[in-house]
């Protein structure tokens, strides 16, 4: 079997310009295949001038955003094209029984540092299989463990430990964290960042490459409830204006600040080389008036869609700048709250969950129940059929998402709880060097009410975060169709430590696949009561498709639909573009070291047959998806795997227990080429 054509997404994810650290994880554990480019074959020595902020004090000052500066010869990096042969995964020092324990390209993520902190992530060592956690140190310092920093400061860590405790039987593959925020620093001062490995008997690896980042100066705080702003949280003044001057007030460097109350506002509009923050008990909520969300300001997803959408509570968006440049250096952060008061509460209005933590629940609503069940959602429906639209129409395309950024060169989210959209989540598009770091979402049960989503983006990463959805939890989407061609890929993705509940998938590719959604690492990940783990799905007029995947070093339990789904049936929907002249397809993707404990389908491949195709007016062939590759899975109380169209693929190590109905393990149609390896249950 030829090795995956992946390439090397290890490639500067979550770096700004210049930075010298990759996002994708290096090689695995011996045996999982994972095959990186050799360091230097790419931006080798990128780092050497930059990270880090120099001392004008803001989010503009620095050349390279975050990702400190490397020293060492572990920061070089490699930028294959697609498909050249390499895996999503940045290089590892050179092999050696000791070199093989170093964590490696350690770096601070874009935009995640500020006055008094700076938050460090790196990628596993090449042996990581026997390493139980990380020391991070500050000139030679222990500052501590990333699993005890975790705890302290993860939204997602206390869910993860509940998971495991759980797990009496030791069944799951174990999560490892491998981020680290330092807190208390001074301002406008340099620090050198190491890490190290740990090993089960306490002992340590070598250093890491050294980080070197500066702080930023204190910024100057334009607070909304303060004179001239005067911004009043009392849950029912309008406020729409008051932060808007605040944010047009905030100088380079700058940083708006929501303090602790009920700010109720529309559509705001943010610029670049900005913070906005929400204090801890903040709370913007969406005003329920779709006139507060002018739709003259707002966008259209695609260019060849005609439809618009209204703006959305908080934006950067300019409708004659799409592209990556439009704007740079915006920050969210903070412990408040976005509210999009999009729809009602279901009658019990929360729930208490696995841990005790108390989570609001929204009506399940749609476009025939909106006018009962939605509050901004219904105002911005009616609105719309009142100026004429049809109910599909307007439902699908005049609702606000709660966070739209588009052509934003450099985005941080962080620390911030988000919930009830009246549409989508928070919104991505045409965006380049994003991190997610520590969001809390809260969209249950809100229909279309996604995560959050990518589109034809590039270098993105989310972390430690925790997902509780009315839709797919994490989604990337790259177009739709024949002129789909145009856009650019959806590539280069870094996603780990995060805890998924609700939703109908944690990590998702489509079903809008046009362009290619390419260089995907998810790792260290647990989901519980999602609907599917790995969730890839479009359809043949759709084009493109998803490849160069990795889905790693994770564990699902009580999966309600797919523990792995790779699809080419779903539905067109309403949308309406031309056909692709090239059938989507699925490809080159490994899944390696997963648990998988009860789902009501385990995994499911099906292509395209023209033969039983309802319709097929482009004449399309029969669609096979090829090169995906199953490797030390353990599957537990699930149906047996469905796979139809898909050929030179293998299962490795894949092991079912107490298959459901205790059936074969494998049902098996139209599928040349494929191997069963190891101790694979035998089809």
């Amino acid at each position: 079997m030829a090795r995956l054509g992946l390439a090397a997404a290890g490639l500067a994810l979550g770096c700004g310009s210049g930075c010298g650290s990759a996002g994708g994880s290096g090689s695995g554990s011996p045996g999982d295949g994972l095959q990186p480019s050799p360091p230097g074959a790419g931006e080798a020595g990128a780092s050497a001038g930059g990270g880090g902020s120099d001392s004008s004090g803001g989010p503009e000052a620095s050349g390279a955003t975050g990702s400190g500066r490397g020293e060492g010869p572990s920061d070089g990096l490699s930028l294959d094209p697609p498909g050249a042969g390499a895996m999503p995964g940045a290089e590892p020092p050179a092999s050696s029984a000791d070199a093989a324990l170093i964590p490696f390209q350690l770096e601070v993520p874009t935009l995640a540092f500020d006055e008094s902190s700076v938050v460090l992530v790196w990628h596993k060592p090449e042996n990581y299989a026997g390493v139980v956690d990380y020391h991070v140190y500050e000139d030679g310092v222990l500052l501590g463990s990333a699993n005890d920093n975790a705890t302290a400061l993860s939204p997602a860590k206390p869910y993860i430990d509940g998971f495991y405790a759980a797990d009496g039987a030791g069944f799951h593959v174990r999560a490892s964290v491998h981020a680290f925020t330092v807190t208390g620093l001074e301002p406008a001062t340099e620090y050198r960042f190491t890490a190290r490995s740990v090993l089960p008997d306490g002992t340590e690896s070598a250093d890491s490459n050294v980080v070197v980042q500066r702080t930023l100066e204190r910024p100057v705080v334009l607070d909304v409830s303060a004179a001239p702003y005067a911004a009043v949280g009392d849950g029912t003044t309008l406020n729409t204006a008051a932060i808007q001057a605040a944010i047009d007030a905030c100088p380079p460097g700058g940083k708006v600040l929501v303090p602790a109350g009920t700010f109720q506002t529309g559509a705001l509009f943010l610029k670049s080389n900005m913070t906005f923050e929400l204090a801890e008990g903040a709370t913007l909520l969406g005003s329920a008036r779709a006139e507060d969300y002018p739709l003259e300001r707002g966008y259209t997803l695609y260019e060849y869609l005609t439809e618009p959408r209204p703006p959305s509570l908080l934006n950067a968006i300019d409708p004659a700048r799409r592209s990556v440049g439009a704007f740079e250096n915006i920050r969210i952060v903070g412990k408040g709250i976005i509210d999009g008061n999009g729809w009602l509460r279901t009658a019990a209005g929360s729930i208490n969950d696995e841990i005790g933590n108390v989570l609001p629940q929204y009506v399940a609503g749609n476009g025939n129940s909106v006018p009962q069940s939605g509050v901004l959602a219904a105002s911005q429906v009616a609105q719309a059929l009142a100026g004429g639209l049809a109910l599909d129409v307007a439902y699908g395309n005049r609702r606000s998402s709660l966070i739209t950024l588009r052509g934003v060169r450099n985005a941080y989210y962080a620390g911030i709880t988000v919930r009830n959209p009246a549409f989508h989540g928070v919104m991505n598009l045409e965006t380049e060097n994003v991190v997610v770091n520590g969001v809390v979402h809260q969209t249950y049960d809100v229909n279309n009410g996604d995560g959050v989503e990518f589109g034809n983006s590039d270098n993105v990463m989310v972390f430690d975060s925790v997902f509780d959805t009315g839709d797919d939890c994490i989604n990337f989407a790259a177009g739709m169709g024949a002129e789909s061609s145009a856009q650019p890929p959806m590539q280069r993705a870094w996603i780990f430590d995060n805890y998924f509940r609700e939703g109908h998938g944690a990590v998702v590719a489509g079903s809008h696949t046009g362009a290619w959604i390419q260089q995907v690492l998810a790792e260290d990940n647990v989901m519980f009561h999602t609907d599917v783990g790995l969730r890839m799905k479009s359809n043949v007029q759709t084009g493109g498709g998803g490849r160069d995947f990795v889905f790693r070093d994770s564990a699902i339990r009580d999966a309600s639909n797919n523990a792995f789904i790779f699809t080419l049936a779903y539905g067109q929907n309403d949308n309406v573009y031309a056909s692709a002249p090239v059938p989507a397809q699925f490809r080159d993707v490994l899944v390696s070291r997963v648990s998988v404990d009860g789902a009501d389908t385990s995994i499911v491949v099906d292509g395209f047959d023209p033969a039983t195709a309802a319709q097929n007016p482009e004449n399309y062939a029969d669609v096979f998806h090829e090169n995906i590759r199953f490797q030390n899975v353990a599957l537990r109380a699930v149906p047996p795997a469905t796979i139809d169209h898909l050929r030179d693929s293998s299962f490795e190590d894949v092991v079912f227990s107490d298959v459901v109905g205790g059936a074969s393990p494998w049902v098996i149609t139209n599928s040349p080429g494929l191997s069963f390896l190891g101790s694979t249950s035998a089809p």
